[in-house]
């Protein structure tokens, strides 16, 4: 009897799935649905876009009003900050012999102004950031 709990237990731990929420979305957004199909990874760098400000991770790195009024198309401090976390990422990825994927998660507003949006896509990519993900919730 205790051989058939023990290979009953396996069976569950086995069988059971850990997928779930892999990124905490930031206090104060509106995080827009998809049907996607893709699961999610969960990449070392995080670009959090609220009503008022740009955030790397908890680092504040450019004010939204800002941004939105500005000429250039790129955001410098974003940037900035984005070529700092790719080197040190670039240096773990050669220190385990992987190879730098060059993949962030954007996590915005449902509201976003698209002028706000390919701003802030803009600038992730001339930091060397070529793949973007973004955080939605999956429609059921």
């Amino acid at each position: 009897m205790m051989d058939m709990f023990t290979i009953i237990l396996v069976f569950l731990l086995k069988s059971y799935s850990a997928e779930g929420q892999l990124v905490t979305p930031a206090a104060g957004l509106e995080i827009p649905s998809s049907k996607t199909e893709i699961p999610a990874s969960r990449p070392p760098v995080e670009v959090k876009v609220s009503a008022r400000e740009i955030a790397v991770g908890n680092q504040v790195v450019a004010d939204v009003p800002e941004v939105l009024a500005a000429k250039d198309m790129s955001i410098k401090n974003l940037v900035a900050v984005l070529k700092k976390e790719k080197e040190n990422a670039e240096l773990l990825a050669e220190s385990l012999g992987e190879e730098f994927k060059g993949e962030l998660v954007i996590q915005g507003d449902k509201k976003m102004p698209y002028k706000l949006l390919t701003r802030v896509m803009y600038s992730c990519g001339q930091a060397g950031y070529s793949k973007q993900n973004f955080v939605v919730y999956k429609d059921e």
